[in-house]
């Protein structure tokens, strides 16, 4: 038997879970809502408003599609998981109950605090007066985050005066997000050194499939305004096996068995933002699906069939399947538009030299030519026998990548070669 699949979304992620299905010799289509001008060459791109489940299941229903795979994580919080079920399409993702691990941060820090699993402090506040006291209470620095989806932009680590200030007016002044910062987090500021672990999980068992190290800021040295992700790699040195152990057993364990016995099993992608401090791992955040762009990375390492794993898991039998991973590098560089995050240009034509393994993002197709259109344009994607292997492919690609406004960081990974070095020195 073969299988219609429908990838939802149109960023990076959404292009290397396309490639990756588009390897499955048990799919017969992939169609991709919406798409961009990468998932265009290689499965069939559709309109649809992907944040109304009816209009989707519509399409399910017509095109006899077998599999729904939710990409971003704002269909999720519409409940388009919950609508599936109730009309018995099979759809992988968490409902939208599990997914206020990720749709708010404020329910997700309940949880953990439940689960006595280590996080940072942090404090409910409802408006600007709360904040102050806060602050007037605890004193800088600490981390202020909205409570509500914000695209991975509403976190500001005030480390100062001027970038408290700074927080307060996007938040308050300019209003830059909207109903998402009704609810304010303060939270304690922690120092150390972060990486993702990414999980795969049926609501009975879980399966850790890798982990990987985004670079979040716009600027080299981590420095500028956080971004949805400048690049990323995988895996990270920091993730030893001691260490997967202590995040199995001491995150992922107590926190699904509280979901699953409170009778709101969380089935998905899960995976876990943490912090390492003297290298006890905290949860900073979670995210209900998986990252951008640190995907571009995981899958490429994944040898084992991603269509296999995500059809076991929306059948509850992910115990059934084995998960192979290579022991190669892979690095990610996003090539941004100028401007990016925030105004940026748009609608430059693209010339790409190369067959490279290039992921698109903010692209789109017309009569054969690729076009600028969104932030986050391209990932260029560099696989190796090492980190610096993969460093160093993924860098002497990005010349043929053209367009006009090209921008990207010139230090991932850098980190990661960093922590080797020191590894080296202990020995």
């Amino acid at each position: 038997m073969k299988y219609n699949v429908l990838v939802l979304g149109s960023g990076g992620r959404e292009h290397a879970f396309v490639w990756s299905l588009k390897k499955e010799h048990k799919i017969e289509k992939i169609y991709c809502a919406p798409g961009n001008g990468g998932t265009a060459d290689i499965a069939i791109n559709v309109s649809l408003d992907i944040n109304n489940p009816k209009e989707v299941l519509g399409f399910v229903n017509k095109n006899n599609i077998d599999l729904t795979v939710v990409g971003p994580e704002a269909p999720l919080e519409k409940g388009i998981v919950d609508y599936f079920k109730e009309n018995n399409k099979k759809i992988f993702g968490p409902t939208r109950f599990a997914a206020q691990l990720e749709t708010s941060k404020f329910f997700a820090r309940e949880i953990l605090k439940k689960c006595n699993v280590r996080q940072p402090d942090f404090y409910l506040c409802n408006n600007k007066d709360d904040i102050l006291k806060v602050k007037n209470d605890i004193g800088l620095p600490f981390v202020i985050k909205v409570d509500g989806l914000a695209a991975g932009k509403g976190v500001y680590v005030c480390l100062n005066e001027n970038e408290f200030d700074e927080a307060i007016d996007n938040i308050y002044v300019k209003n830059m997000f909207g109903s998402a910062s009704d609810k304010i987090l303060i939270e304690e500021c922690l120092f150390g050194e972060e990486l993702s672990v990414f999980a795969i999980c049926d609501g009975l068992d879980f399966k850790i499939l890798n982990t990987a190290q985004d670079h979040k800021r716009i600027f080299d040295e981590d420095k500028g305004p956080n971004t949805g992700g400048m690049g990323a790699y995988s895996p990270t040195p920091l993730s030893s096996k001691e260490l997967i152990e202590k995040v199995k057993n001491n995150i992922y364990q107590p926190v699904l068995k509280y979901l699953s016995e409170n009778k709101t099993p969380f089935s998905g992608f899960l995976y876990a933002g943490l912090m390492l401090v003297n290298n006890v791992p905290y949860v900073i955040e979670f995210n209900v699906r998986m990252g951008d762009p640190e995907t571009q990375v995981v899958l490429p390492l994944l040898e084992s069939s991603l269509f296999e794993l995500l059809y076991s898991t929306v059948n509850s039998k992910l115990h059934d399947v084995d998960i192979k991973v290579s022991s190669n590098a892979a690095l990610t560089v996003v090539l941004a538009s100028e401007g990016y995050p925030n105004e940026y240009l748009k609608g430059q034509r693209i010339t790409l030299k190369n067959k490279s393994l290039l992921f698109h993002a903010g692209t789109k197709k017309i009569d054969g030519d690729y076009f600028v259109n969104g932030g986050r344009v391209l990932n260029v994607v560099g696989i190796g026998k090492n980190l610096n292997e993969a460093k160093n492919n993924a860098y002497n690609e990005i010349s043929n990548v053209v367009f006009e406004g090209k921008y990207f960081r010139n230090d991932i990974g850098l980190k990661g070669l960093n922590y080797n070095r020191m590894e080296d020195c202990d020995d």
